[in-house]
């Protein structure tokens, strides 16, 4: 058995690896790939990633193509708009905005960031207090009970300043956009 999965391990790995199908790769529109590559922020060398995925069926990539897609992809991703959904949502900014869009993206992208974080440090927050009140009505013993009322406290505590923090956040995320239209 774990021959067996020794064997099969690195074709799966290889298989996860690959950005397009067989059949991806025969119908390529390499235009419209390009595009949606753009379109998510892809990084240039997923070009390359593709090409690697095809080769193996006899097929290539038409790199030019794919990056008259691709610049295309990259305007409608590059919008002041799509960075702070993006920060907002979590996701990252990894340098692909052509120099004539990119301050104003990663400009975007950082002043929306901290909201996604405190965001983020509030619901970690909500769901300590959930497990804590869990805990709180399966505790046996008054001692249990009053311990974790003490730390319930505390993350009450958090949980306000958090808040705050947030507020604070959102205005100034909203001031920021406010004041940039």
């Amino acid at each position: 058995m774990r021959s067996r999965l020794l064997l099969v391990l690195p074709l799966l790995l290889l298989a996860g690896c690959a950005t397009l199908s067989e059949s991806d790769c025969r119908s390529a529109s390499w235009e419209d790939i390009g595009y949606r590559d753009g379109a998510k922020g892809a990084g240039p060398d997923r070009a390359q990633d593709h090409a690697s995925a095809c080769v193996e069926y006899g097929i290539t990539v038409d790199r030019e193509a794919w990056k008259t897609g691709y610049e295309r992809g990259l305007d409608a991703y590059c919008t002041p708009e799509n960075a702070v959904q993006i920060a907002l949502s979590g996701g990252n900014y990894s340098g692909v905005c052509p120099p004539e869009s990119d301050a104003q993206f990663a400009t975007h992208w950082r002043a929306a960031r901290p909201v996604y974080e405190q965001r983020q440090k509030v619901a970690q927050l909500d769901q300590r207090r959930r497990e804590l009140e869990y805990a709180f009505n399966s505790a046996d013993t008054d001692r249990d009970r009053y311990n974790i009322r003490v730390e319930l406290a505390r993350v009450d505590e958090a949980m306000r300043y958090e808040r705050e923090r947030l507020y604070y956040e959102e205005n100034r995320l909203d001031q920021f956009l406010t004041g940039v239209r």
